[in-house]
């Protein structure tokens, strides 16, 4: 009789086991939208497009939250449907426009755009070669012009990027002080500080700034086109 009762309550023991593992994987199910799971993917890039890694991808309703990789992809399994997307675990420098991803478009890209405060404006310096090719690892400087003379300027957090890019905004995950969100609107000259490549320069003013144009909150962008030096 004791026998009986071992092999009852082994019996007992792994029904309850088997009837656990169907509550926990119902959870899961649930979790992640049920039924038949297919493939759904968030690219995300930053202003100057460039992938994000890093960046927190939630699906819906979906428990789970994503992590992007170095090429800016997040990827998940979920039950074919309708998902509103959203985006986090970055610095509020940058928004976004929320997306929706469907059965029939699972795939997303999602480009950051710059997020500056007080109605403040992100300028870009962007140094070229005379055929258009970037200039990469150039420190440059941005002063407001005020009353058509040079007035306070910043030198500008980053070095041009790989598309020969500088920004009047510092990328918080790169590590440097997120405390500069924009500059004030206005007019803006712009001068090489360092790196400048050996054998090259750019046409300059009298106070070695560049004297192909200007940067303004309604053209925020200013390129300097290096020459070789004569």
């Amino acid at each position: 009789m004791k026998k009986l009762f071992v092999k009852l309550g082994m019996v007992l023991t792994a029904v309850c086991l088997v009837c656990a593992a169907g509550v926990f994987t119902a959870c899961g199910e649930e979790e992640q939208g049920g039924g038949e799971k297919v493939a759904y993917s968030v690219t995300v890039l930053d202003p100057a497009g460039e992938p994000m890694k890093g960046v927190t991808v939630k699906w819906g309703e979906v428990k789970t939250e994503y992590r992007t990789i170095d090429n800016g992809k997040a990827t998940a399994n979920l039950a074919s449907g309708e998902y509103d997307i959203a985006l986090g675990g970055f610095s509020d420098i940058y928004k976004y426009t929320p997306v929706k991803a469907t059965a029939s478009d699972r795939d997303k890209t999602i480009s950051l755009e710059w997020n500056p405060e007080d109605g403040k404006i992100v300028y870009t310096v962007k140094v070229v070669y005379e055929d258009g090719s970037p200039v990469k690892g150039v420190t440059v400087e941005l002063c407001i012009l005020t009353n058509g003379e040079g007035g306070s300027c910043t030198r500008l957090p980053v070095a041009t990027n790989a598309k020969g890019e500088a920004y009047s905004m510092a990328p918080g995950e790169e590590g440097f002080d997120n405390a500069l969100r924009g500059l004030p609107q206005g007019e803006y000259e712009t001068k090489i500080l360092t790196g400048l490549p050996a054998g090259y320069t750019y046409e300059q003013d009298a106070n070695g700034y560049y004297a192909g144009g200007t940067a303004t909150a309604a053209s925020p962008t200013i390129t300097i086109t290096l020459k070789k030096a004569a």
